[in-house]
């Protein structure tokens, strides 16, 4: 399978990621992956959906984020109790015959809940508020959502995307500089109706975040998968290739110790060794995008060019999965909260 989705990413993806940043990632994309078998890696060892990101997020990250869009989904319904859901949904997903979405985010911000369940006829749902982001608009084929019902309880349901494209919902597309191509949406939900059969699960909201918290500490493969495509574009440079060589021992280092914390702790333990990492780690991607564009010299600000799209997807790595702990950590490893960043 990795040296299918290798293959897939040497002769498909990186050729034309630059393009696809412009134009916008392609179903087809997603396609070659599913046929290589990288979308039935959610139920599988979590090292090889690691070395999978890792692939397919070094040679185009904005196809890789549509990508990982598929994985929560396909966890969810792999653990479903509803088990005409599961033998509905779980094969098209593992295979890939079925792209899907998930729209959770929002669960973990503070404040009133955004996205509200409230009872509805026969034992169904009616969902209400705003998802903030959801990626992949036009490509999935359903989407994950996630709502806060009462008595503090997680309701996630599994709905055709073409339920949040109807009267009941209206789609406003985000315009980013960074991630453009990730066909990203914000959703308005006015008593959009979820059936029975379409309920993955229920959770308490509080157990929920725990999970998420804990998870987010963690640095996410994709960003070393940053750091190759960042290091592979520096060895063009003789003056940069100094860097381009320490920045790779050095990220190596870094995904040693991040996926030793992973494999080695539980998932509540080691939370600030996590977190330091994670910053570190994105600290490194940033600084050696930046390098890319000193290297590629002023025609880097054309916004078409490749130094400009791996300066934009470092920085989209400081806020993807994004906690407050995760951010008081970079602020710490920079020096913004001592004062002076030098």
């Amino acid at each position: 399978m990795l040296s299918r989705t290798t293959r897939v990413a040497d002769e498909l993806l990186y050729p034309r990621a630059d393009e696809t940043a412009r134009e916008g990632v392609p179903r087809g994309h997603l396609d070659a992956l599913a046929a290589a078998g990288a979308l039935g890696l959610a139920t599988r060892a979590p090292a090889l959906l690691r070395q999978a990101t890792e692939i397919i997020s070094a040679a185009d990250g904005a196809t890789w984020f549509v990508y990982a869009q598929h994985h929560q989904p396909v966890r969810a319904v792999a653990g479903s109790p509803n088990q005409a859901l599961r033998d509905r949904w779980l094969t098209p997903l593992l295979t890939g015959r079925a792209l899907s979405g998930h729209a959770i985010s929002h669960l973990a911000r503070p404040g009133p809940p955004a996205v509200t369940a409230t009872p509805g006829a026969r034992g169904g749902w009616a969902l209400n508020g705003r998802i903030a982001w959801l990626t992949g608009w036009g490509l999935a084929d359903v989407v994950l959502v996630g709502a806060l019902a009462p008595d503090d309880r997680v309701l996630f349901a599994l709905l055709p995307a073409e339920d949040l494209d109807s009267p009941r919902a209206a789609v406003h597309r985000h315009t980013l500089w960074s991630m453009h191509a990730t066909h990203a949406v914000a959703v308005d939900l006015n008593d959009v109706p979820v059936g029975r059969d379409q309920v993955v699960s229920m959770s308490r909201h509080a157990d929920w975040l725990r999970a998420h918290l804990n998870h987010n500490a963690n640095t996410h493969p994709a960003v070393f998968g940053c750091l190759r495509a960042t290091s592979r574009f520096l060895e063009r440079y003789e003056t940069f290739k100094a860097w381009s060589d320490s920045a790779k021992l050095r990220a190596e280092q870094l995904r040693s110790r991040a996926y030793g914390l992973i494999d080695t702790r539980p998932p509540g333990e080691a939370i600030d060794d996590r977190l330091a990492t994670r910053a570190a780690a994105v600290d490194l991607a940033l600084r050696t995008a930046a390098a890319c564009v000193a290297a590629a010299g002023a025609g880097s600000m054309c916004s078409d060019t490749t130094a400009a799209r791996l300066m934009a997807e470092a920085s989209f790595h400081l806020v993807h999965s994004q906690t407050p702990q995760a951010k008081d950590a970079y602020a710490r490893l920079t020096g913004a909260l001592g004062g002076s960043p030098c």
